[in-house]
């Protein structure tokens, strides 16, 4: 088995296919910990995101983006939307290179 690299965060989010079906988060403990970063800055900023940058299975960056909710509205599946076509930032943007929260 080829081991994941402990210094990067690596998580795979597996959505779910059918209603009532769970989803299902598969991490390192790297990644977890980034994870958790992201959502206790969206609770800590409510005015912006969360974010986390971490690697998928096929060691591909992408960005998840943790927001704060009130509303059903709110809470409604849509994209992300920015005032003025601003890039999407977050109060605490963790990165692999800096993210070592859990020892």
């Amino acid at each position: 088995m080829n081991e994941l690299a402990k210094e990067y965060p690596f998580i795979h989010v597996y959505a779910q296919k059918k209603p009532r079906q769970p989803v299902i988060i598969k991490a390192n403990t790297e990644g977890l910990c980034v994870l958790l970063n992201a959502i206790v800055a969206a609770i800590a900023y409510q005015q912006t995101n969360g974010t986390a940058e971490i690697f998928d299975g096929d060691a591909e960056v992408y960005e998840v983006v943790v927001r704060l909710v009130n509303t059903h509205d709110e809470l409604a599946p849509q994209h992300i939307k920015l005032k003025n076509n601003e890039p999407l930032k977050s109060s605490l943007h963790t990165r692999f290179a800096n993210s070592h929260c859990c020892g």
